[in-house]
């Protein structure tokens, strides 16, 4: 009988001090936050295994928390950086073109299609009816991997053992063909980017400022051309500098047996960089136009010519119905067949030729016409372009674009006009890299901008051929 009480008063003890411990960890909860993780008791007691999961859950889910605060900055980091690589206007707009708004493009098509047929279904095809469901999975499985082929509906269905014609094996691939096209946009924008880098002159940057002076206040508008014209001076000076060396002297030397020599000591390594980067996007266009003939046989490149004399012909459009001249597209067929094999004991080989509907050829005909023109567009954009860049080189030309903004800045004028001081601003100070670079300055801002660059550049010349110049 008294044995009872004794556990009674055992338990009301027992409970008594695990409140208290509750209690004072309450009390000190603020005090723990302030704590460092050493302070954490390495020994937990018995009685305190109901108060520490709690804790221990905050712990992970504060460490969680920090983990994922670390990710998505550095996913933010991330995609700030490539927005400011993308945005980098260092070229002109042919040239954005093919490195962005191609690669936007088919980037965009390669979601579309891969949407269609990854996640839908790209391929369904007429079954005998004995066909159960997995048989019905089967054939489309099988049929969408080993190639079907094309048969106009006026045409008899071959035999297992006769040849067939128009194999159709590019559908599967489509995304991957358009991811890559992508990619070969963007190569020439990094062979420009890499080497124009190690030239000394910071385009992008430079570009980036002269966009950004209509924001700016009268004052820091003044530092912000004087910033930019000592940065130009300094790249301008590197390169002079280089013009001193062995090296340099031996391509001088060259220079007398060879029509056309270039580096960064002859002042022109920016240009050659930028007429090569323009020929890369001249070749890779018209390649992909070869890679897609390839790709998808049928003489693609003259794909586009087909379509439109196909819409001008009203004979054709008159007796031919519509939705007969879709489903037998040779090119993009809508419905196809396939021809596969069975296996069953014994060695015995069931054939069956099936008839298959290609809905995701649908899109592919819709996009490959599409990119059929914009690639002849973009090609000869790109030709314009090389060709218009090589005109822009030219000796007189050069002197035309620096006479245009200094005129339109009062900085040159027939009374004052110092002949022997702006042929050395023009062939020895700036050289063709220099003009190259106000070029594209000037393709990226207005007149009104560049002609204010191009005053603080001609300012900035004058004075140090008044301090004691190495020009004049």
């Amino acid at each position: 009988m008294r044995q009872v009480p004794r556990q009674k008063r055992a338990e009301l003890q027992r409970l008594n001090s695990i409140s208290n411990l509750r209690n004072k960890q309450l009390a000190g909860h603020s005090f723990c936050k302030k704590t460092s993780a050493t302070d954490e008791p390495d020994r937990i007691e018995h009685y305190d295994l109901e108060l520490r999961p709690t804790k221990l859950h905050e712990l992970k889910l504060g460490e969680v928390l920090n983990s994922g605060d670390g990710m998505v900055s550095g996913f933010l980091d991330a995609i700030t950086k490539a927005r400011h690589f993308r945005l980098n206007n260092d070229d002109d707009f042919i040239d954005r073109l093919s490195r962005r708004y191609s690669v936007v493009l088919f980037m965009l098509f390669t979601v579309v299609v891969s949407s269609k047929q990854y996640v839908g279904d790209p391929i369904s095809c007429w079954v005998p009816a004995q066909f159960t469901g997995s048989h019905v999975e089967y054939t489309n499985y099988i049929c969408w991997i080993s190639n079907t082929y094309f048969l106009p509906m006026r045409e008899r269905v071959p035999g297992p053992d006769e040849p067939k014609r128009s194999h159709i094996s590019y559908y599967q691939w489509v995304p991957f063909i358009l991811m890559i096209q992508a990619i070969m946009f963007y190569f020439p924008s990094v062979v420009w980017h890499s080497f124009s880098a190690k030239s000394g002159f910071d385009i992008g940057t430079l570009v980036k400022s002269v966009n950004n002076m209509d924001q700016l206040n009268p004052e820091v508008r003044e530092k912000t051309l004087r910033y930019l014209a000592k940065h130009m001076d300094k790249a301008l000076e590197v390169q002079r500098e280089i013009n001193s060396g062995p090296f340099a002297r031996f391509t001088k030397f060259l220079g007398k047996f060879c029509c056309i020599t270039f580096g960064r000591n002859q002042g022109n390594y920016l240009l050659f960089v930028y007429l090569f980067a323009k020929f890369l996007f001249i070749v890779n266009v018209i390649g992909q136009l070869f890679l897609l003939n390839k790709f998808l046989g049928n003489k693609y490149n003259m794909y586009g010519l087909e379509v439109i004399l196909s819409f001008f012909n009203t004979t054709r459009r008159i007796h031919t119905s519509h939705s007969a001249e879709l489903v037998e597209s040779h090119r993009f067929p809508r419905v196809t067949m396939c021809h596969f094999q069975v296996r069953t004991l014994g060695d015995n080989l069931h054939n069956y030729v099936v008839q298959c509907a290609l809905p995701i050829n649908l899109f592919n005909e819709k996009i490959f016409i599409f990119i059929w023109f914009w690639l002849v567009y973009v090609a000869i954009a790109s030709i314009y372009g090389f060709f218009l860049w090589i005109w822009y080189a030219l000796h007189f030309n050069r002197v035309s674009f620096l006479k245009k903004y200094l005129k339109l800045m009062d900085r040159l004028s027939r009374e004052k006009f110092d002949r022997k001081m702006f042929r050395a601003f023009t062939e020895q100070y700036l050289r063709q890299d220099g003009v190259l670079v106000l070029r594209l300055i000037g393709k990226n801002s207005n007149q009104v901008v560049m002609g204010e660059v191009m005053s603080a550049l001609w300012d900035n010349f004058k004075k140090n051929q008044e301090d004691g110049g190495i020009f004049v």
